[in-house]
């Protein structure tokens, strides 16, 4: 067997007419005649040459493309291979016992991955289920019902059914809090690793979580027997339209059609409509009485937040999150670099998306301290709101791949997704609407009208954060101050308390190097990032780490429509392997700890600082909103602060 052959083993296929297609690889089933592989007959020597030239410049582009696949960032591992058969653990939790998030075992034997077909209308277009915005679409009282009775018959299915409600809230349950193992070889039925399995914190989050709606929205679908049923996405990134960023009505009880289905009683009661969703949200200053922006203010916050952590990411690793190859885990307290362990990297749209997650769930409640539902990535899928959460999550993946690039010195970089092979055949398995288990890679799932959907169009909102301008700077952005703070400790305990956390970090201009390791042509494409290596977080805890360039002065209270703010980072607690002591200010076992590395993309903010020598050293200040009140004063600590260029 060649390795083409093989690799076409490894890649899930469809056949149709005599080929065989895998996104845009293809072979024929069919014979090749002898006479096209020999030459036409009577040719002669002039033909044979040709042939032969040909063959030389066929060698010549297989070898640029294999160049190419290796500059455009591949990782010296394999894959991660992932399924909910074998091994399962229970999920520990602050109150109550652990939960049960396991998966039934298939009836059938699982199944490859094969594209839906589509249909195309009378005008041969393809005709595309269309997800629209939930402020929008719950005007329609026939959708609405619609909505609700699909989750009512999902709800009613039986335990035993992987289509139930709940397991589907068990799917992101069991994959998102390490409750089952990655595998050595693909398929469902692999050995295990006895590595935990994390989807959560590198570049499966946006992929994995593409799927898991995909296969959702196709079972409420069949439930009420309409193929063209499509989610909804709340559109909470939208500052034009006034009630966008509210939690939907359709969600909240006396609506004026019934949906019962769609409602869940664990959201915080403070956060109901008129408010808005804030991106800037820190629930320690709420309960403590401090956070009391306007509309205004808050939209703004909103608009620059999505900015920072969406349109300034031009890297797949800064938007998408970094590698997750087979071996490593990211729930560990220790990273062994040496062996090819990486630390859990998010990118800067799992970062966004997490504060939608805390606002809406019970934040500061004694009773509720595992701040369920959609506070918790063990509690967030039972709420019928995560699913349109997710919606515009994956809608906002594809409006990041159009977004010119106003970021680089180049002003030409095309926003990509990852071509590594140990991204593409990462492997998983989800349930269908036949209940059949299907195995799934991340090949399968960048683009989203092969899958059968599409979303409304809403540029006049994106365009706002898009192409957002800050406020002006504070004060002077020069380097007169910068040597008055001190640099981090390479390879040491560098610590982030309650208190603002200055540090100067030491600049280079980029070089051809760095140009080659990111996959791009030259130095003026590339994107310069702050980033904070291994950070180090409980995984009960909630972390947030807004960061400001040279404005020390910065504090929980600094507002985020500026121009030195560069981003910010977001942990929810989720994969708790000892809740019990997790709490505890004392805690110091090292097995409750997660290692992160954390980006912050910082080229734009650099401009409008007035900072265009790399010779210029800067002051990195990080503030911590971490510690609920309901929660110990805890600190983190990281290892390194650096510049990095991708």
């Amino acid at each position: 067997m060649n390795f083409l052959e093989l690799d076409l083993l490894r890649i899930p296929t469809t056949r149709a007419k005599g080929i065989i297609m895998s996104g845009s690889n293809f072979r024929s089933t069919k014979r090749i005649p002898q006479s096209l592989l020999q030459g036409r007959q009577g040719s002669g020597r002039s033909s044979a040459l040709k042939n032969g030239q040909q063959l030389k410049r066929a060698a010549y582009i297989c070898a640029f493309v294999f160049c190419l696949q290796a500059l455009l960032g591949t990782v010296d591992a394999d894959p991660v291979l992932a399924s909910s058969l074998g091994f399962c653990k229970t999920v520990p939790v602050l109150k109550g016992a652990p939960l049960h998030c396991c998966l039934p075992a298939p009836k059938r034997t699982p199944i490859r991955f094969r594209f839906p077909l589509i249909p195309r209308n009378l005008a041969g277009r393809l005709f595309l289920r269309e997800r629209k915005p939930a402020h929008v679409v719950q005007k329609d009282p026939e959708y609405v019902r619609k909505y609700n009775l699909a989750y009512a018959r999902m709800k009613a299915l039986p335990d035993t059914d992987p289509r139930s409600f709940l397991n589907q809230w068990r799917v992101h349950c069991s994959f998102c809090n390490e409750a089952f193992k990655q595998r050595k070889t693909p398929g469902p039925l692999g050995p295990e690793t006895g590595v935990p399995l994390q989807v959560h914190y590198s570049w499966t989050f946006l992929p994995w979580h593409r799927m898991y709606l995909y296969y959702h929205e196709r079972i409420l679908g069949s439930l009420i027997n309409d193929p063209t049923f499509a989610l909804p996405f709340w559109n909470w990134d939208n500052q034009l339209d006034q009630d966008a960023a509210m939690i939907p009505a359709m969600f909240l009880p006396n609506f004026s059609v019934p949906n019962a289905a769609l409602f869940d009683e664990f959201r915080n009661p403070n956060h109901m409509p008129p408010k808005i969703l804030h991106l800037g949200y820190n629930s320690k200053l709420e309960a403590e009485g401090k956070q009391n922006l306007t509309d205004k203010q808050i939209r703004y916050e909103n608009l620059c937040v999505m900015y920072n952590q969406v349109a300034t990411k031009i890297s797949a690793r800064d938007f998408l999150g970094g590698p997750y190859v087979v071996g490593t885990d990211n729930s560990a307290a220790t990273v062994n670099v040496s062996a090819g362990e990486v630390p859990g990297e998010s990118g800067g749209m799992e970062n966004a998306h997490n504060v939608a997650h805390e606002w809406t769930g019970l934040i500061n409640d004694p009773d509720h301290p595992d701040n369920e539902d959609m506070g918790n990535f063990i509690y967030a899928a039972r709420d019928p709101i995560f699913y349109s959460h997710h919606s515009n999550v994956d809608r906002l993946w594809d409006v990041w791949k159009t977004i010119p690039d106003k970021i680089t010195k180049s002003g030409s970089r095309k926003r990509m997704d990852y071509t590594s092979r140990d991204f593409l055949d990462t492997e998983f398995t989800f349930y269908d609407e036949n209940q059949d288990m299907v195995i799934v890679k991340v090949r399968d799932s960048l683009d989203s009208s092969k899958l059968g959907y599409k979303f409304t169009d809403v540029s006049e909102s994106d365009n706002m954060w898009i192409y957002y301008e800050p406020m002006p700077p504070h004060q002077s952005s020069g380097p007169s101050n910068s040597s008055d703070y001190p640099a981090a400790a390479p390879s040491g305990d560098n610590y982030i308390g309650t208190d603002p956390v200055s540090f100067r970090l030491d600049r280079r201009a980029p070089t051809s190097e760095d140009a080659g390791q990111s996959g791009v042509k030259n130095v003026d494409q590339l994107q310069e990032n702050v980033v904070l290596e291994k950070v180090k977080i409980p995984h009960s805890e909630y972390a947030r780490f807004d960061v400001f360039i040279n404005y020390p002065a910065a504090n929980r209270q600094t507002h985020l429509y500026m121009s030195e703010y560069v981003g910010t980072f977001t942990h929810l607690p989720s994969g708790m392997v000892d809740m019990s002591k997790a709490v505890s200010e004392s805690s110091s076992n090292s097995d409750e700890f997660r290692i992160v590395t954390i980006r912050y993309s910082v080229n734009a903010a650099l401009k409008r600082l007035g900072i265009t020598d790399y010779n210029t050293d800067i002051v990195v200040t990080i503030v911590s909103k971490g510690a609920r009140n309901t929660g110990p004063k805890t600190g983190f600590t990281f290892s390194n602060l650096k510049q990095d260029f991708q």
